[in-house]
């Protein structure tokens, strides 16, 4: 890993690739819900694989 992409990770959350969670209020509160459930496992996998590409080269 380059000491750029370290520096991203150490300081910043630009290197996350998920898209920002927004919240539409015209929705149902379980569509609401289902939403923001799939969006949390998105972000969690993405976050798990970044974290074994990781240890992988240790």
């Amino acid at each position: 890993m380059d000491e750029l992409k370290k520096q991203q990770i150490l300081e910043t959350y630009k290197w996350i690739k998920v898209e920002k969670y927004n919240d539409d209020a015209s929705l149902t509160w379980e569509e609401r819900y289902r939403r923001l459930e799939q969006h949390h496992i998105e972000e969690t996998k993405f976050l798990i694989d970044t974290i074994r590409e990781i240890v992988k080269t240790l």
